[in-house]
Formats: structure tokens, sequence, C-alpha cells
């Protein structure tokens, strides 16, 4: 009634927040506003909470009067917490914009950006770029939008970096999506940010993370020439990561020396890492089972493109389908892929083992870099299988 929606416009809204999230149709509609209302689902499912919360405006679900009570099995509107993600139904509700223009900007409001910012790159890690994209670029419309606020040299610096982080993130969001013309002049707006706020390691995130892409696209050159535009003092991390991307242009492009150089600089820097919790936020995504995906995937290129088997290839895509992370995307794209190398070598059984393991994981995740892994694992199983 605040809102003056109906049910229905509610559940329009509602409806289309939780589609955007899962990729997926919704049956959430009028009825089912009614029975809340009435008091008949005082828990709804997981999705529905968090879309109620963004859309009403509110930080959680108890501020709608929603109370979890005891789960019958029975019952299909009651779902159990305990075993469901956290899609962060709070974070979801504060990315709304502001209600009106920001005329002073101040360090709290750069340092809100921030958090959601942090919110959403979880949120991709574990559900994908189809589910984030349009909340990112919202995000990122937000910021740009602040500059205009009058405020402190030192805040207006912290925008900028915030600026580039949301680019960053909107332009990857978009590639993994499959929205590759969309993702280059985010990436490129990225980068000429990132140069004016001066933080290498920003600027190396975003220079391999295109040139990712690029790999992706199949063009190496065009990986190599943005992998090359960085420089100035890196963490650990992100030089192993950098010799990795790297590595895997080469690896593509069939040059066995130089990737096997890239390959062995990103094993021994990785060494060096002690402590990602130290460094900057967005390197303590560089984990182990990360480089040892990038590393596996360069393998993986090189074996594709020389015809030439590295036994290495098994050890670096296993260690990290295998490891103990909530990254999703990362274990199922380096399942997918050691599954394809084992059929490739004619390991059929754990090759369907880890295939049917990379289709479990895929369902949670909207990705069409990964939905492109499984084409590559079911080309690689036959007919048979991909039937």
């Amino acid at each position: 009634m605040a809102l003056n929606l109906t049910q229905r416009q509610l559940a329009d809204q509602v409806r289309g927040v939780v589609e955007a999230a899962t990729g997926r149709e919704s049956s959430f509609d009028a009825g089912y506003v009614s029975r809340i209302e009435r008091g008949l689902i005082t828990w709804p499912h997981e999705h529905y909470r968090q879309a109620l919360c963004l859309v009403l405006g509110v930080g959680t679900a108890a501020e709608l009067g929603l109370v979890a009570k005891q789960i019958h099995h029975d019952h299909p509107d009651e779902v159990s917490d305990s075993n469901r993600r956290d899609v962060l139904a709070v974070a979801l509700a504060a990315m709304l914009p502001p209600a009106r223009p920001v005329s002073r900007l101040r360090r709290a409001d750069v340092a809100a950006i921030a958090e959601r910012t942090s919110v959403l790159e979880h949120w991709d890690r574990t559900s994908g770029g189809r589910a984030v994209r349009d909340f990112a670029l919202r995000e990122l419309q937000t910021a740009i939008n602040l500059t205009a606020a009058s405020t402190t040299p030192a805040v207006r610096t912290a925008l900028l970096g915030a600026i580039t982080r949301l680019a960053n993130l909107t332009a990857w969001s978009s590639f993994d999506a499959g929205l590759y013309d969309e993702a280059r002049p985010l990436f490129q707006l990225g980068l000429t940010a990132g140069r004016e706020y001066g933080d290498p390691g920003l600027l190396c995130h975003l220079a391999t993370n295109a040139a990712r892409q690029e790999i992706h696209l199949r063009r190496p050159d065009q990986a190599l020439l943005l992998a090359g535009q960085v420089d100035g003092r890196l963490p650990a991390a992100a030089r192993a990561m950098l010799a990795a991307v790297t590595a895997q242009a080469h690896a593509l492009a069939g040059d066995e020396r130089q990737s096997a150089r890239h390959l062995l600089a990103a094993e021994r820097t990785y060494e060096r890492v002690t402590d990602l919790a130290a460094g900057p936020v967005w390197t303590q995504t560089i984990t182990a089972a990360k480089v040892g995906s990038d590393t596996g995937f360069a393998l993986y290129l090189l074996s594709a493109t020389t015809g030439r088997h590295n036994p290495q290839v098994v050890a670096d895509l296993r260690r990290a389908a295998e490891a103990d992370t909530t990254r999703a995307r990362v274990r199922a794209m380096a399942t997918a892929r050691l599954a394809a190398v084992l059929y490739r070598q004619g390991d059929r059984t754990e090759a369907d083992h880890h295939a049917a393991q990379a289709a479990a994981l895929a369902a949670t995740v909207g990705s069409a870099r990964l939905a492109s892994a499984l084409t590559d694992m079911h080309r690689a199983a036959g007919p048979l299988t991909a039937r």
C-alpha cells in the first residue's frame, strides 16, 4: 500500500527479480502474494524473500513480518535454509539507487559502494554473471553519477577506485553472460579509470580479465596486448595470475616455449604467496584452486592447439576440481575441462564421474563460459554420452 502497488504489480516485480537472479521462470504470482498477506505462507522460498526485500526496500525478511516456522516436509511453501546458499538478501536491498541526488559526496558513501560491490562480486563467483550483470551495471551508473557531487580530493580518488572496480565487475559479468560486445567497452572504461586511479594491482585485475575474454574468443594477439599493459609493483598473487593468463594466450597461439615459461613463472610466483587475506580485496579470490584452474586451462589449450598431451594438465585441473571452495564456477569449469581431457585420453570411468559433478555444479551457475566448457566436455565424450 505504501508503494501504491497492487498484488499483481508486486508479483510482477518480484518475479522479474527472481528470474533475473536465477535464469529460470518463476511461478510467483498475485495469488502467492495473497497467501503471504493472509498468513498462509510465513516463510517463502529464499529467492522470493530476497526479491521481496529488494522490491519493498527493506533489509531483512523479518521487517516484512516473515517468520520461519517449524518445517513440515510435506508443505511445498516452507523451505529449510540449512541446505541453501546465501544469496545475500540484505545486500540486494542495499542496491536500490539513492532516493534523491547526492550533492555532497562523503567517504561513507564510497565505502557503501565498496560494500555493495563486494556483495555482487561474491554473488558473481557463486551464481555466475547472468545473475549479477544488470545489478552491477545499475551500481556502476549510480557511482558514475556521483562524480558530479562536490567532495574532497581524497574522497574523489576513492570514488575513482570504486568506479574502476565496478567497471571490472560489470565487464566481467557481461563477458561471463556471453555479452561480449557489451563487455569490451566496459573493460575499456575500467582500464581508463584504473590508469587515472593509479593502482597497478587493480589495473592488472582488469587487464587480465579483459584478456580472458579475448582468449575465450580465440584472439591470442589481443589478449597478449592487454596483458602487456600491466606494469608497476604487483602483489605476488597478481603476478602469478598475470603469468597464468599470459601462458593461456601463448598456448592458444601454439607457442609451447613461451607458454611453458609463463606457466613456470606462475607456479614459482604463487609459491611466495603466504597470506591472501592481508592483500587487497580482489587478490583474495586468487586462491590455489583458481591458479590451478588457470594453469590447467593453459595446458588444456596447448594440448588442443598442438595435439600433444601434457600429463600435468590432469594434475592441475584435478587440484582445482577437488578444492574445498564455495566458488562453484571455478570448480565447475575445472571439472568440466578435466572430464574433457579424460574422455580424450580414453579414461571414461573417471571422466563420467567428473562429468556428472560438472553438470551438478553448473545447475547453480548462470555462465556462458561454463556452458561453453560443458559443450566441449560433451563433444569430447562422443555422441553416446552427449545424447
